[in-house]
This record gives structure tokens, C-alpha cells and sequence, in this order.
């Protein structure tokens, strides 16, 4: 996998939020199990109330954003999150939440068709990141949806960007 390196400034995200096992009642890529489910809680409400989240920088762009948490290794928990991108937190409806991701790097990988539901985890986390000259810099990655991700039933026909954040090797600041 080739990674392109982009810098990002702190990214503002209103939408909906899950913890949990997101498989726990289907598998992954199944639009039935908790992320599906959040997609489509999140789209609804969206789609019939867009005015309730102002200054959306692209209304066709979405992010899901999964978090590790200390239980992810241990229970298979995580936090995802689905949202759009905004210019700055004016205001929050009741049934959302808001996420500030930090400034950081991203390495940018770039999925087509079936690369979208396969492992690309194991290709990304264990072969590319160890053979980079990146380490991580926080513990999320972003699944990135515009206008080339065609749907669930048009995989082969899709694209999704994903972010990690990494810095170069030993440049932590801790």
C-alpha cells in the first residue's frame, strides 16, 4: 500500500457517536451491524434537518472516525464516530455531538473497490506503518466519503480515502 503524507489543521466534526463492539449483532461491512446502524441514525437526521448543523464545509463529504480505546485490544471496543465537517462550533444540536481532531499529519491511503472491505488494518498497521519512517500520533483513524463512494452495494465501484495520523519516527512530544 502507498501512502500520500498530508498536513491537516485541528478538524471540527458534529455528528453521532456509538461505544462498543460495532459487531456485536452483525459483521463488518454489514449495514446492519452498530455502524451501519449509526449511518443510518446519523443520514436521517441530517438529511431531514440539514439547517440544524451550520457551516458544514462540504455536504458531500462525510467522516467516520474510529478511536481505540484502552478496551479496543481487550473487549473489541471502540468508539466510532460519523459526522460532517464544519468551520467552527457555532452550535450543536441536542441530538449530536462534536469532535475537534487535532493538527497532525496523515498518512492518506486510498481504497477502490474491494480494497474497502477487506483487511486493509493488517496491511496498513502491520506491514506499512513498521516499514515507514511514521509512528503513530494518536489513536484514530478516519474513513473518509465523498461523492466516489457509491454505496454499500457498489462497492466495486467505490473509493474511500483513509487518514491515519503519524509523525515522523521519534518526534513525539511527551
Amino acid at each position: 500500500m502507498e501512502a500520500k503524507i498530508v498536513t491537516r489543521d485541528s478538524i471540527c466534526l458534529i455528528g453521532m457517536g456509538f461505544y462498543g463492539d460495532p459487531c456485536s449483532n452483525a459483521s463488518a461491512w454489514s449495514e446492519e451491524n452498530e455502524i451501519g446502524r449509526l449511518w443510518k441514525r446519523f443520514m436521517g437526521f441530517w438529511h431531514k434537518s440539514p439547517d440544524l448543523i451550520p457551516n458544514v464545509k462540504d455536504h458531500n463529504v462525510a467522516l467516520e472516525v474510529h478511536i481505540e480505546t484502552a478496551e479496543t485490544k481487550e473487549k473489541g471496543y471502540s468508539e466510532i464516530f460519523i459526522g460532517v465537517i464544519v468551520e467552527e462550533l457555532k452550535y450543536l444540536p441536542l441530538e449530536c455531538v462534536a469532535k475537534v481532531l487535532p493538527p497532525t499529519q496523515y498518512a492518506v491511503f486510498t481504497l477502490k473497490g474491494e480494497e474497502i472491505t477487506a483487511d486493509w488494518g493488517k496491511k496498513i498497521y502491520q506491514d506499512w506503518l513498521p516499514a515507514s519512517d511514521y509512528q503513530l500520533s494518536y489513536n484514530y483513524n478516519i474513513q473518509y466519503y465523498d461523492q466516489r463512494f457509491k454505496g454499500m452495494d457498489k462497492i466495486a465501484e467505490s473509493t474511500v480515502d483513509l487518514y491515519l495520523p503519524v509523525v515522523p519516527l521519534n518526534h513525539l512530544d511527551f
